[in-house]
């Protein structure tokens, strides 16, 4: 998958294109998601297909497990925490967390961090290698990686 191809949108206002495939944390349901500081971003393919979707919030400190995430949680947050990232072609994951990152690098969203709340799997963990995160920190049922701002 190209990036090249595929746009970064804010579809936190439009739950019905992916608030029940969420096979990462199914449990949280479309009002934690769209909640005050908390957002989805879609991949938009040129095709006019959604590639990926990626949950996040901002936060100043970096959450341990989603009870922390919920606490932390503010708009005005400068730290960006995707907690749960899935796609629906190859190659569209690493997409938009790319995207992500380059939107995190736009001087006008005051962004310092993009730090993961990821799933404790071995999937997981090499997805976030892969695209050249680090391990920021083991949790007890949670690991975060930190991607380069």
């Amino acid at each position: 998958m190209k990036e090249t191809e595929c746009s970064l949108e804010n579809v936190t206002d439009r739950p019905w294109l992916w608030e029940s495939f969420d096979p990462v944390r199914p449990e949280l349901d479309a009002k934690f998601k769209t909640t005050l500081g908390r957002g989805v971003f879609g991949l938009l393919g040129k095709d006019s297909e959604w590639k990926a979707f990626l949950c996040y919030a901002r936060t100043f400190l970096i959450p341990r497990d989603v009870k922390e995430l919920q606490e932390h949680t503010r708009e005005d947050g400068n730290i960006i925490i995707p907690y749960t990232v899935w796609s629906h072609e190859k190659g569209a994951g690493r997409a938009i967390i790319n995207k992500v990152l380059s939107y995190a690098r736009d001087v006008n969203v005051n962004i310092d961090r993009v730090v993961t709340l990821s799933p404790k799997t071995e999937m997981a963990r090499k997805f976030h290698l892969r695209n050249n995160a680090t391990q920021f920190r083991m949790n007890l049922k949670t690991v975060n990686f930190e991607y380069r701002v």
